[in-house]
């Protein structure tokens, strides 16, 4: 019986037959999405920040759209089922000063191209994007990666990956048992739920170096004020920021906490 493939069907379909012209009509009125006129500061006590600008044809974005990750670029510019952010113009210009001192990232969220995965890519997401972006921009460090798809988990040139749940505190924990070490960068790209993100970042946050970024990437609009509510006490130093993008799904927003001590 022949297996039939829902995502390889998909991705022809996308770029071969009825969807060309609504992708097309999709894309062009992205180009006016603001995210300045959707986000509103919901206290003066919140380290709050609004980003517009964009770094162009910056080492990162280049290493972005080289692999085909949705972090920057125009690798997803004409498909449907994809959407660009502008997380790299902004990344590039926090990162560029110690991109040879960084030694160890993690970042949670592969790139599932598994249509049935929740936060998928898409069909045309590639897995191991944005780890091999990551390697080259930060040429001193190793990479290490996590996923729920057991199915896109490889290893190469300084970088490996592992399983894991992000709903799950037993298995973050066993995943960092295996790795055994603590990290300059950890990045949240995997579950964009609220709950999956604070799950995951209970679990980790001890593994970051005193003075390591920790970043939780695509935070939706209607679940900003929870995040917002959530770290508003916290010890550490937390920035909420807001980027400009022309991506559809209204969720460039990160929260990034630099951990003092």
């Amino acid at each position: 019986m022949l297996k039939y493939n829902l995502t390889k069907n998909l991705k022809i379909f996308d770029e071969k037959y009825l969807f060309n012209l609504i992708k097309r009509t999709l894309n062009f009125f992205r180009r006016f999405n603001s995210r300045k006129l959707k986000i509103r500061k919901v206290s003066n006590n919140i380290n709050f920040y609004i980003v517009d600008y964009n770094i162009k044809d910056n080492d990162l974005t280049k290493l972005s759209e080289k692999y085909g990750s949705d972090k920057g670029g125009d690798f997803f510019k004409n498909k449907i089922l994809g959407s660009n952010h502008t997380y790299t113009d902004f990344y590039f210009d926090q990162f560029k000063n110690i991109r040879f001192k960084i030694s160890d990232l993690f970042e949670c969220g592969i790139g599932s191209n598994n249509l049935n995965i929740e936060s998928n890519m898409g069909v045309h997401g590639k897995p191991g994007a944005s780890l091999r972006m990551w390697r080259d921009f930060f040429p001193e460090a190793n990479i290490y990666g996590g996923d729920i798809d057991r199915e896109i988990l490889f290893e190469e040139e300084r970088i490996q990956t592992f399983y894991v749940d992000q709903r799950n505190s037993d298995l973050i924990k066993s995943m960092w048992g295996k790795i055994n070490k603590k990290f300059d960068i950890i990045i949240d790209d995997g579950l964009h739920f609220f709950d999956a993100n604070i799950n995951f970042f209970e679990n980790s946050f001890y593994n970051l170096k005193k003075g390591g970024i920790y970043i939780i990437e695509d935070i939706r609009i209607n679940e900003q004020k929870l995040f917002y509510n959530y770290f508003e006490n916290n010890k550490n130093n937390v920035k909420h920021v807001s980027l400009n993008s022309k991506a559809i799904s209204g969720s460039t927003n990160l929260v990034i906490i630099e951990k003092i001590d």
